[in-house]
């Protein structure tokens, strides 16, 4: 996708809907003409940007009397704009977002996507009192795409995401914190030889969560054994995660780690598979502990680091909320903390 070209109508608009948010609502707005001298525009140029500010509703003209912000719900309704792919995510952040949003006293709709551009082209089209959207995949968003969300006069809260940029509103899980979470659990538990098992291809988040749990080991002086399949995007990483770990305990029957932190769920259920065909108990003989996106984790009894996506849903609706009830105190980004799930799968060595 090729850089968009904002117009000068698409600029002002975007200056305009910051003054806006720092006004209340029913403040008279600035008029045409100061618009112009302060932005140094057209009178064409303003009205282009106004009449966009007043079809979204931030803003409302009055006879003979100017515009003034206004942040009232026109529709009554969130639209959240996910990507199609991953069925057991996709259904639970539905499940939770359309639960908060009722709460709220907003319908919820969701239009499913294949990849940023296209979600982000979904926008143009839709109606509604905000926007909740989640990228494709887990890497960051572009530059070039980012522009186009802050493009849309009506608030869009960015899930799953995390975009340290003035007046963009985002919620995500603390993606490092859930590393160091992972390792500092071990540790508790008396292990001192510890293995990461990269289940995911190279993307940001999973780098994240890598980079805490090596910091946390390296406070504590501990070497760790990075294990990395080179999974690709689209490739099927639960299999290939088997794979590699298979041919990795083919080739150190007795591992020279006591503890295993794999980065992701859904790979889990495979690694674990493949240490109980080389006859190796857990947590007897090797501790595993994941990361869980689920309140109840997916694999009974898994010791894992619970990103807490209830939580994130909760925050989304609340800072729409917040928005049209003009609540003070409500950040525009917020990282969740994560939690541990004390199951059956990590091993105290301080007992023995």
């Amino acid at each position: 996708m090729k850089n968009p070209k904002f117009n000068r109508a698409d600029q002002l608009m975007l200056g305009l809907k910051d003054r806006c948010q720092k006004l209340n609502a029913g403040e008279k707005f600035l008029s045409v003409r100061q618009i112009m001298e302060e932005f140094g525009v057209s009178q064409i140029t303003v009205k282009q940007a106004i009449e966009r500010l007043c079809e979204s509703g931030v803003l409302e003209a009055r006879d003979r009397s100017g515009y003034f912000v206004r942040r009232d719900r026109r529709y009554g309704r969130i639209v959240s704009i996910l990507p199609a792919g991953n069925f057991g995510v996709r259904h639970e952040f539905t499940r939770l977002l359309t639960q908060e949003a009722a709460e709220a006293g907003f319908e919820h709709e969701v239009i499913l996507f294949g990849e940023n551009p296209e979600g982000i082209a979904r926008m143009s089209d839709v109606r509604a009192d905000a926007i909740i959207f989640s990228p494709f995949g887990l890497d960051s968003i572009t530059a070039a795409q980012l522009n186009q969300l802050m493009l849309q006069p009506v608030p869009v809260v960015l899930i799953n995401c995390s975009i340290p940029v003035e007046n963009c509103r985002y919620v995500d899980s603390d993606n490092e914190f859930c590393g160091v979470l992972a390792a500092t659990h071990l540790l508790m538990n008396g292990h001192r030889k510890l293995a990461l098992l990269q289940t995911e291809p190279d993307f940001r988040v999973v780098r994240e969560r890598i980079s805490g749990f090596l910091k946390c080991a390296e406070a504590y002086r501990l070497p760790v054994e990075l294990l990395n399949p080179g999974i690709r995007s689209g490739e099927n990483s639960p299999a290939k995660s088997y794979e590699f770990f298979s041919a990795y305990l083919d080739a150190n029957p007795e591992p020279p780690f006591t503890g295993l932190f794999t980065v992701s769920e859904d790979p889990t259920r495979e690694v674990l598979r493949a240490i109980r065909e080389h006859h190796l108990s857990v947590p007897g003989d090797l501790s595993v502990i994941s990361l869980e996106h689920s309140v109840t984790p997916a694999i009974p009894g898994l010791t894992s680091v619970n990103s807490r996506r209830d939580k994130i849903a909760h925050c989304a609706i609340q800072a729409i909320r917040a928005h049209f009830d003009h609540t003070p105190g409500i950040p525009f980004a917020c990282k969740i903390t994560p939690e541990i799930h004390h199951g059956a799968t990590v091993k105290n060595l301080n007992l023995n």
